[in-house]
């Protein structure tokens, strides 16, 4: 940092959308450049919902629902409202 300016910062996706792109002002402070960091070997999988390791059922239940709002088109209009990216597949 010099004379209070930030050159540059790695986060997380979704905090870092949501910091660029709101302020005081409602105007965003910075931009994002550069592919994002996808690698495996970096992040993981990617986002998930948390189970317990036991309830299968619960996970199959939370899949299956998943998968039916990707298929229909609610996931997107959902997602639309509150985010720029994908979230499922971060892009």
């Amino acid at each position: 940092m010099v004379n209070g300016r930030l050159d540059l910062q790695v986060g997380d996706m979704l905090p870092m959308l949501d910091w660029v792109t709101k302020n005081d002002d409602g105007k965003g402070c910075c931009e994002l450049i550069g592919e994002p960091i996808t690698d495996k070997k970096f992040v993981g999988d990617g986002v998930g919902i948390a189970v317990r390791q036991e309830d299968n059922d619960l996970r199959e239940k939370l899949n299956k629902a998943l998968a039916e709002i990707r298929a229909d088109g609610t996931y997107k209009k959902i997602n639309d409202k509150y985010f720029t990216i994908d979230v499922y597949t971060m892009k």
